[in-house]
């Protein structure tokens, strides 16, 4: 019975992952015009015939330099406030001096308001789950995320406590937009850095979901993505590396709807979903083995699919790197998008040094 309701959580984890195309203000809807002109356009698979700008989701929440508060990620150690109740051994509220100067993943713990605090950035719980998601993609792939660590090897843990209570969290339409939104505000923007967010406490029945925020900066706007885990769910926290790992995937832009097995929805705006139709995955939405990562290579990872040049295997975000590394793929807006048939690499960067002002 026990493996009875954990397979049950898995796929209800799998199906509530929703595809926004909304944007969201303090809990409140923005309208966002940016995908109007492309939604009746039919989906093609030739690069010349693809409209980016149409499989983005638009970003789910607005941060500004100009909202009150806003820290620059390089001003972070010096301006960032904390209740010094929060203060525990180990506990880092800031993004902590770099190993190197790579592109990494940087894991921050996120209370709300009046969350108690049970502590998983300092004893081991989030160091454990990450460890895990590690575990996985090395079986699989013989690469890991390349983990954001301190100068004595320890994995960079932050912690962040949010100005909305749980009851607030859950009333809004997007908490994973929020949380991302709220990490950019006080700092944790890197130009080189995908952030997996741990929420401590339930979101709804949600297990995961991805992050999006649109910042705007004297560069322009530039969207973040990252991961999120809900810790106090449905979903065991022994296995929260499943959340983990399949909305970092999410965030670095996979699964690209140019594959051949990305599900098709005929009524939505995209016509696709970003998960794959088939089971034993764990982009799948249709159950089955969670711990295999394109088992047979024709998807995302390590594929040869034309006009579909995004693969996972390149991800600068793992390691070992591949000398031509990918980044995430971006529109001309400098938004995450779901289908790039041609890898623009120039165009990430120069999204990614909107960061940098």
């Amino acid at each position: 019975m026990r493996h009875l309701f954990k397979l049950f959580f898995i796929i209800l984890f799998l199906l509530n992952f929703n595809l926004y195309s909304l944007t969201f203000k303090d809990g409140k809807q923005v309208n966002d015009d940016s995908n109007k002109s492309s939604k009746n356009k039919t989906n093609k698979s030739s690069p010349a015939e693809v409209d980016e700008e149409r499989y983005t989701s638009g970003g789910q929440w607005e941060v500004s330099v100009t909202d009150k508060g806003f820290i620059k990620y390089n001003e972070q150690k010096d301006l960032i406030v904390f209740d010094s109740n929060d203060t525990e051994e180990g506990r880092s509220f800031f993004d902590r001096k770099d190993q190197n100067d790579f592109y990494q993943i940087h894991a921050i713990y996120i209370l709300a308001k009046d969350s108690i605090d049970k502590k998983f950035d300092v004893n081991g719980t989030i160091q454990k789950i990450l460890e895990d998601s590690n575990n996985l993609l090395y079986k699989n792939t013989n690469k890991k995320f390349r983990l954001d660590v301190t100068l004595n090897e320890n994995i960079d843990i932050s912690f962040l406590r949010v100005n909305k209570t749980k009851k607030q969290i859950n009333l809004l339409d997007n908490a994973a937009g929020y949380f991302t939104g709220m990490a950019a505000l006080n700092g944790f923007h890197h130009p080189k850095k995908i952030y997996a967010i741990f929420y401590q406490d339930h979101y709804g029945r949600e297990w995961g979901q991805v992050g999006d925020a649109i910042f705007s900066g004297p560069n322009g706007e530039v969207e973040i993505a990252s991961g999120v885990t809900y810790l106090g769910g449905d979903g065991s926290i022994r296995e929260a590396w499943i959340p983990n790992t399949h909305e970092l995937f999410h965030a670095l832009g996979f699964v690209q709807l140019c594959a051949p097995s990305a599900i098709i929805e005929r009524n939505s705006d995209w016509g696709k979903n970003d998960h794959l139709n088939n089971i034993n995955d764990i982009m799948s939405d249709r159950g089955g083995d969670l711990y295999k990562i394109d088992p047979k290579r024709n998807q995302y990872f390590d594929h040869s699919n034309e006009n579909c040049e995004m693969d996972l295997k390149k991800s600068a975000y793992l390691v070992p790197t591949e000398e031509t590394f990918q980044l995430q793929p971006r529109s001309e807006s400098c938004k995450l998008t779901r289908w790039q048939p041609k890898y623009q690499h120039q165009r990430s960067l120069n999204c990614l040094e909107r960061f940098n002002f």
